[in-house]
């Protein structure tokens, strides 16, 4: 059978052959609804997740040319999380340097997790420090750069490299993808460094090009003006105009709402099927709004920077419960999952999935026992109930139970309170213990459904947890909703 797709890349010998080259995507759904083509460079697709992947390869090079970087190095990175990823990521490749991130308080807790794991030593900035300020992320980096022995201070926003690398890389990139032909480039902007590179060589190569600078609200890049740094959105904004920034060649300023950003960056997820970061709305919803105000008729080319991965941001942006807290939903979303969360179950409880009674085993009964009666009657749990009082200590798992047995580890002669997962407080028979959340007849569905989240199963009990009443899955909510919707059908 012969292959008809293109050629995949070839193996690549390190991390730093596969940065860069990211696709162009056309953002149909969104693109059509607004009369523009929409295109999307997925920056993302770098292998950190972002495009500063580029400028912390460029940055390095440079220091290792210049010969300024050893094992012994500490680089100092005062950033909002991406570049500091990025250089860290990078470190194997160039001789294992210590890196010291300082980020601002509204860095998402998922970078810092991710920061942690790679070694980097974190320091919090507040967000509101000017950046002359002595509490800002500039200034105490100068201060650990001047008292460390062999730190560099990495300034991206002050950094040549960060300009040169989309001037000389990332520019050519575009004008070969979209052979030459652009109305319009849309780029968010915190350092400079990207819009300014990519505007001054496509400006240069494409007669009439129009470029579009993208902040929040509240920022103070294009005019200067400090204001509160109270936005949400990360990697985009600054209190300050960045010395690298050549306003210049920017032709449009939008600013752009928290809620739009979040609102939009989960649309494009959604419906575009590209999971990109919270700046990435902002840019995507500001060149909606340019074009719309100039196209008159037309439908221009335009083409929008997406900057990093929405994975970065599953505590903020990926969370509903985040978002409904700061007021970040539009309309839509606040409706959509008011739907799923509430009014699809219409005010029903546990008490209208009518499940079968339950089929329970003591603690004294054998593994043997417990994996005969789950397998014949097609059961993947069994509550654990004491047969003194009748009250629930826990359950077994067919698949736990399976593998232990596989292991050698379970003995068919074993008790199962050996190998349960006991919700007691203290769990004397030493077996795992699981943290226990009551779920009655009288719970409703849409707490059923939200406890489904993160269990794979619900154990329904009365009241006072004296009675097992029954095993509940998401299989038997999904089938409620199937029968209420096709008048008592099933699947």
């Amino acid at each position: 059978m012969a292959f008809t797709k293109v050629a995949p890349p070839a193996i690549a010998d390190s991390t730093i052959a596969t940065i860069g080259n990211t696709p162009i995507v056309r953002l149909s759904a969104v693109g059509n609804k607004a009369q523009v083509e929409l295109l999307a460079k997925t920056e993302f697709s770098n292998p950190s997740g972002s495009i500063k992947d580029r400028v912390a390869q460029k940055i390095l090079s440079g220091l290792e040319a210049a010969k300024k970087i050893k094992s012994t190095t500490t680089l100092v990175v005062p950033s909002s999380g991406n570049l500091v990823i990025s250089l860290a990521l990078l470190s194997p490749r160039h001789g294992q340097y210590k890196v010291i991130g300082l980020v601002p308080e509204r860095t998402s807790e998922d970078r810092i997790q991710l920061l942690k794991s790679l070694g980097v030593e974190i320091v919090r900035t507040p967000i509101e420090a000017h950046a002359d300020s002595a509490e800002s992320q500039f200034s105490i980096a100068k201060k650990i750069a001047t008292d460390l022995p062999d730190a560099i201070l990495i300034d991206e926003f002050a950094d040549a490299a960060n300009v040169e690398v989309h001037s000389q890389e990332t520019a050519e990139e575009i004008f070969i993808q979209c052979e030459g032909r652009l109305d319009v480039l849309v780029v968010g902007v915190e350092t400079g460094g990207t819009i300014t590179g990519l505007a001054k060589a496509l400006k240069a190569k494409i007669p009439g090009l129009k470029v579009v600078g993208v902040e929040p609200e509240h920022s103070s890049i294009q005019d200067g003006v400090n204001r509160s740094s109270a936005w949400k959105v990360e990697d985009i904004g600054s209190n300050f105009t960045p010395s690298i920034l050549d306003k210049s060649l920017v032709d449009a300023w939008v600013k752009v709402s928290d809620q739009e950003s979040y609102s939009t960056a989960r649309q494009i997820i959604r419906e575009e099927g590209l999971c990109c970061g919270p700046s990435s709305g902002s840019v995507v919803a500001a060149a909606v709004r340019y074009a719309n105000s100039v196209s008159k008729g037309t439908k221009p080319r335009v083409l929008t920077i997406l900057n990093d991965t929405g994975r970065n941001y599953s505590s903020t942006l990926l969370s509903d419960d985040w978002l409904l807290e700061h007021d970040l939903m539009d309309e839509t979303m606040a409706r959509s999952v008011a739907y799923h969360r509430h009014e699809k179950y219409r005010a029903a409880s546990v008490e209208e999935l009518q499940l079968p009674a339950a089929v329970t085993i003591p603690p004294t009964a054998t593994v043997g026992y417990a994996l005969d009666l789950m397998m014949t009657r097609e059961f993947s749990q069994l509550p654990v109930l004491n047969p003194t009082n009748r009250k629930l200590m826990g359950y077994i798992s067919l698949t736990a139970l399976t593998t232990l047995m596989e292991e050698g580890q379970a003995q068919e002669s074993d008790m199962v309170s050996k190998w349960m997962y006991s919700f007691l407080r203290k769990n004397k028979s030493g077996g795992p213990r699981s943290k226990y959340e009551t779920i009655t007849p009288m719970t409703p569905l849409s707490d059923l459904s939200k406890f489904f989240e993160k269990h794979s199963f619900a154990v329904v009990t009365d009241d006072d947890r004296r009675w097992c009443l029954g095993i509940a899955t998401k299989y038997d909510l999904m089938t409620f909703l199937n029968r209420r919707q096709t008048g008592g059908r099933s699947f």
